[in-house]
């Protein structure tokens, strides 16, 4: 009797070997990242500069040299709208989602620093030792600062400025009272200062009234902020990145 075959085990003709895919990389992500970090660097480089230049001019440093004010006034001016522009980009182009509760942190710390200078500016028309000059440096000072805030404002969608009336108001309220206690219960009062402690109040408490109502002002500029970048919108809801 011959012995029965062994069935020999079945073997595929081939094995297909499963190739792992390529990671893609993420263009608009490190993108984003990239110019976040960049446009932060600016940004808190011109703000720590701004600090220093008004302490300068607190501290007389009106004294030494206009032409070397102005000067700096111009390189903080360009570092800021350089770390404003590249901020945009990452937002409004590279759809950062960060970057935003980054800016509204930069704009309380740009609030409270406005309001302490308009503290500081009030208690220098009290004493009423200044001279023109340092006049309008103090109103292109809190001029400048709110600047900064509409501009961070700006950067990002549906951000709301009334809140940040809210102190500029009570600050400006207290402003009254030192008017009203100078010119009235204190002797002699320099009757020609007035017109600086009535300028600093008015520009200050028609802004904060602005800022407050939330009439649209800024509506049209956002608008066209929104249009430069609309076919980035476009292209990133549908999932159609820029490769």
């Amino acid at each position: 009797m011959t012995e029965p075959q062994r069935q020999l085990p079945h073997v595929p003709p081939f094995v297909e070997r499963k190739t792992k895919p390529r990671k893609k990389v993420d263009t608009r992500g490190m993108l984003s990242l990239v110019t976040m970090l960049v446009s932060i660097a600016a940004l808190t480089v011109s703000m720590f500069g701004a600090a220093k230049l008004v302490l300068d001019v607190f501290d007389d440093g009106l004294a030494s040299s206009l032409e070397g004010i102005l000067v700096k006034v111009v390189v903080l001016g360009f570092s800021f709208f350089f770390g404003w522009g590249i901020g945009l980009v990452s937002i409004r182009g590279f759809g950062n989602l960060v970057y935003p509760m980054v800016i509204k942190i930069y704009a309380w710390a740009c609030l409270a620093a406005v309001g302490i200078l308009y503290i500081k500016v009030i208690q220098k028309l009290y004493m009423q030792t200044y001279d023109g000059l340092h006049f309008w440096a103090y109103l292109v000072m809190l001029l400048g600062g709110l600047c900064v805030l509409i501009c961070l404002h700006l950067l990002v969608e549906g951000h709301d400025l009334r809140p940040f009336a809210i102190p500029l108001l009570i600050i400006s309220v207290l402003q009254l009272f030192v008017i009203v206690y100078r010119y009235v219960f204190t002797i002699n009062p320099n009757g020609w200062m007035l017109l600086g402690d009535f300028t600093i109040f008015i520009v200050m408490i028609s802004i904060s009234a602005l800022m407050l109502m939330h009439i649209g002002i800024l509506e049209p500029l956002r608008e066209q902020l929104n249009g430069m970048f609309a076919g980035e919108e476009h292209s990133r809801r549908n999932g159609n990145g820029v490769k």
